[in-house]
């Protein structure tokens, strides 16, 4: 057990310089990151979407390997890739997946985006354009086409368990916002973002 908690974290150190190789893949700006998280609103999310609960976008630059990710409490905020892999790799129950955009997208749209966006708050609310982003919703915005058309697309969000009950974190949020839940309102979430034909899963 410790020999593989050493090579864990091996692995994370490595991954912490800009395009050094992790076992599959280099990770280079535009990658996507995808958790899969059991404990707190990780596992809420993943009883209304599917695996993944959390994704960030990769940032290669001279200073090193970076993420831009929506967080609660924090909104869209950019660090070193080793403190996200801390974050995620230290509690139980995290695991991460890579993935790669495989079509031809405006890279200069991303660039500005990811720059742009660093200090929007969190979107509580998961509603669209509202000046609020969350995880899914900023991979959504960042990405274009040459003719300014969104890569991915938004379907109508479900928060809903299968046994169609309302979980109780869900509850309890919407409940605090005094706002009624936007099932059914265009959205996007972590796993519909990982099954769009566009990604190549390049690591795991």
């Amino acid at each position: 057990m410790k020999l593989k908690l050493l090579g864990f974290l091996l692995a994370i150190v490595l991954l912490g310089a800009c395009r050094v190789s992790h076992p599959a893949c280099q990770l280079s700006t535009g990658d996507l990151i995808f958790i899969r998280d059991t404990t707190g609103m990780g596992q809420a999310i993943a009883q209304s979407t599917g695996q993944y609960t959390h994704v960030a976008i990769a940032q290669c630059t001279d200073s090193g390997l970076f993420v831009v990710e929506a967080l609660p409490r924090r909104g869209v905020i950019r660090r070193p890739y080793i403190a996200f892999a801390h974050d995620y790799a230290y509690p139980l129950g995290h695991q991460a997946a890579f993935y790669r955009i495989t079509c031809p997208y405006d890279t200069a749209y991303l660039n500005q985006q990811l720059q742009n966006l660093i200090g929007q708050p969190y979107d509580d609310y998961f509603l669209p354009e509202n000046g609020r982003l969350y995880c899914s919703e900023l991979v959504y915005e960042c990405f274009r086409d040459s003719l300014g058309t969104p890569l991915f697309h938004a379907q109508p969000m479900n928060f809903l368990a299968p046994d169609g009950s309302l979980p109780a974190y869900w509850q309890h949020l919407f409940d605090s916002l005094s706002v009624a839940v936007p099932q059914g309102v265009p959205g996007t979430n972590p796993t519909n973002l990982s099954q769009e034909p566009i990604l190549c899963h390049v690591s795991q």
